[in-house]
């Protein structure tokens, strides 16, 4: 089967493993699964348009080519609209995690990185506290 890749196209997972370790068998069956092909199909996609725009981290917004400046839930709503064939909170989990692990403008100090890490994890956490307060309701 030899190499797959996953995460952000810079780790590769190795098929010969050491024998007996439960999770990474797991993790590597499920990455053959439909379910893993799937989020990784939508990893792909949804990281790459995201690739292409902009993020304003003060305003909590992720900024469109189009010039819409649109939060994390709108964000997956609008690609959901065009990639329905992804689950939508898979959308919202992969647009979580670009924030999180991709998205680094390439002109930013070790020091100006670290403080955009410390803003991106604020709004995250600000987004999943208002989004437990809306199923909440």
């Amino acid at each position: 089967m030899g190499k797959k890749s996953w995460a952000w196209e810079k780790i590769y997972l190795d098929d010969r493993l050491p024998e007996g370790n439960p999770f990474m068998e797991g993790l590597l069956q499920w990455m053959d699964s439909p379910e893993g092909e799937l989020s990784e199909e939508a990893r792909e996609t949804v990281w790459a348009l995201l690739d292409t725009m902009q993020i304003d981290v003060t305003r909590k917004t992720i900024i469109w080519s189009d010039g819409q400046c649109l939060d994390i839930d709108q964000t997956a709503r609008r690609l959901h609209e065009e990639y329905s064939q992804f689950p939508a909170t898979l959308i919202e989990d992969n647009v979580i995690s670009w924030l999180e692990m991709e998205y680094a403008p390439q002109d930013f100090s070790p020091t100006q990185l670290d403080e955009l890490d410390r803003q991106i994890d604020r709004w995250i956490n600000s987004h999943h506290r208002r989004s437990r307060r809306d199923s909440n309701r």
